[in-house]
């Protein structure tokens, strides 16, 4: 026998979680925005995570994965990014205060990717707080690396994940 009351009660319940799925995830706070070029050719760096990096000199690292696809679900991120998987690449190794300690470029003007540039590019506004990171990355100008032009000025914010 047909029950009047189960159909709207279902129909409230799958309205309720509908709702609840679209609710904004902290993942949606992750934003990146500014210029990344490689030799004259500007790429919109759009997706960005960051997660625990390898330890150096017994002092924990934070990886920091910006691309122009979404590189989110991929559980080799880094070295997919590196190679150009996810389109133009940055990808920024920091100790907890954030003084940068690895930059991989990945440009996809570059015919030779990727290549490390550590001395080249500075951390500014760096903050850590709530499982959040944020902060302003920028080289000082375009920086020639290996006969490959690049230059960086972005700000990001991107929560921590574990």
């Amino acid at each position: 026998m047909f029950n009047r009351y189960r159909l709207p009660t279902v129909v409230i319940c799958l309205l309720s979680f509908s709702l609840l799925s679209m609710a904004a995830s902290p993942a949606d706070d992750n934003s990146v925005s500014g210029k990344f070029t490689g030799n004259g050719k500007e790429s919109k760096l759009a997706f960005i995570t960051a997660g625990k990096g390898d330890a150096l000199g017994d002092k924990p690292t934070i990886q920091i994965i910006m691309t122009e696809k979404d590189h989110s679900k991929d559980k080799r991120a880094s070295m997919h990014a590196a190679f150009g998987d996810f389109g133009s690449a940055l990808i920024i190794t920091v100790f907890h205060d954030g003084k940068i300690v690895g930059c991989e470029v990945a440009h996809s003007a570059h015919e030779r990717k990727p290549f490390s540039s550590i001395g080249n590019i500075e951390m500014s506004d760096f903050k850590m707080a709530d499982g959040f990171i944020s902060g302003k990355i920028a080289t000082q100008g375009e920086v020639d690396t290996f006969k490959q032009k690049w230059d960086v000025k972005l700000e990001f914010k991107v929560k921590v994940q574990k």
